[in-house]
């Protein structure tokens, strides 16, 4: 199986990316970084706001450059990038739960 799995990679860079790193900042800036559950961006955020940004969306730039290939050695069909962007929208809302509650 060989397809086009730009789109997903992108909704993923999105969702995973841009989205969760701007709520988490936002998060942050509203209840402190303690409040963070992942330990890794816990440190980041100790750091300051931007080496946050520059880690959060390295690591998800490479992931993503990775899925297209990744997800054709698996085999996997579609709904799962899908799925996988979905995901993080879910986490992206649920920081801005934080910001706005």
């Amino acid at each position: 199986m060989t397809r086009d799995r730009h789109g997903e990679a992108a909704a993923i860079f999105t969702s995973h990316g841009v989205l969760d790193a701007t709520t988490t900042i936002l998060a942050a800036r509203e209840v402190g970084p303690s409040a963070e559950a992942n330990p890794i961006v816990r440190e980041l955020l100790a750091m300051g706001e931007l080496p946050t940004v520059v880690a959060m969306l390295a690591v998800v730039g490479l992931c993503c450059g990775a899925w297209p290939t990744a997800a054709d050695a698996l085999e996997a069909p579609g709904w799962v990038g899908l799925g996988i962007a979905t995901i993080g929208a879910t986490v992206a809302a649920v920081n801005l739960v934080v910001v706005f509650a």
